[in-house]
């Protein structure tokens, strides 16, 4: 296979590396039926296996990540064998691809038991010098998944344990619920955005000169249902102001092309006048204030448009 060094001479690690993903490619490969592979990124601390899936998760890759590591430890023979692509049908399942081959003769890496890969890269001698394999990330990339992957990783594997069990208490759960419970109060929340959107925010309306100024105060709501509502609300000649009580008092400033107001002017202004910090542009701005008198923003807001 042709592999992308990323400029890196070849040395130990990259051997490490490139020995780590013979292996762990065939595990994947057995788990996931029809998986192929797209290319390779070979890097001296994390490496990349591109390939085409219908299907990839987590487990299943934990899977092939734990039959990979029992292969390390077993410290099977890596052997390099010499061949011609006449010869080539005597490796049974041998990962080649013929067309990137110069010339009649062939060079195959096998982890011996596991993987016949045609190959001219260097490699340990055998698997047990990959120490462990790691896969740290995995995402959905134009031509199917990336999959991400370390060697050696032994610092890793304990940050992560640390995080683990951090994460556990933090949630007050067992290390192994974490991920459990983290989906639960996902979807939690969910539930919670999904009914503070079926509630009907109530706004009220002033005529300020020909504009209407639309405004509102809430405790605690989430910014982004806030930011939807008023788009929704945004109409002609208006300048829309929401007050979202939390830690600090958020204030959210919209208003119409047609309505001749700057949303980041009244903000700047606002910050100068009662203290606060925040920005935008001229059809939408936002900014947390120190003051926490609903009504005394309300009224500096108003002061603003007014003058």
């Amino acid at each position: 296979m042709e592999d992308e060094l990323e400029g890196i001479k070849e040395s130990k690690r990259i051997s490490m590396m490139h020995t780590g993903e013979h292996i762990f490619f065939k595990c994947l490969e057995k788990q996931i039926k029809g998986l192929k592979l797209e290319k390779i990124k070979l890097g001296e601390e994390e490496s990349s296996l591109f390939v085409q899936a219908d299907n990839l998760d987590w487990e299943t890759i934990f899977k092939a990540e734990e039959s990979a590591n029992q292969i390390i430890r077993e410290n099977r023979k890596v052997i390099i064998h010499e061949t011609t692509k006449a010869g080539i049908s005597g490796f049974p399942g041998l990962r080649i691809k013929p067309e990137r081959i110069e010339g009649n003769n062939v060079r195959i890496v096998e982890i011996e038991g596991h993987d016949f890969s045609a190959c001219s890269g260097k490699h340990c001698e055998a698997t047990g010098e990959v120490k462990n394999i790691l896969a740290t990330k995995f995402r959905k990339s134009p031509a199917g998944y990336e999959i991400r992957f370390k060697v050696d990783a032994g610092k890793d594997m304990l940050e992560m344990a640390r995080t683990a069990r951090t994460a556990a208490e933090a949630l007050g759960t067992e290390q192994e619920k974490v991920a459990a419970t983290i989906r639960n109060l996902k979807e939690e929340l969910e539930s919670c955005k999904k009914a503070m959107k079926s509630q009907k925010i109530e706004t009220k309306e002033d005529k300020m000169g020909g504009l209407h100024f639309i405004y509102a105060v809430f405790e605690g709501m989430d910014k982004k249902l806030l930011i939807d509502k008023g788009n929704e609300l945004i109409k002609e000649k208006t300048v829309l102001c929401f007050l979202n009580k939390s830690e600090a008092m958020q204030v959210i400033v919209m208003c119409s092309a047609d309505s001749g107001k700057d949303a980041s002017m009244i903000i700047k202004e606002l910050n100068e006048k009662i203290g606060g910090r925040g920005g935008g542009k001229n059809n939408f701005a936002m900014c947390a204030v120190e003051e926490k008198n609903a009504e005394k923003v309300l009224k500096a807001v108003k002061e603003i448009i007014s003058e």
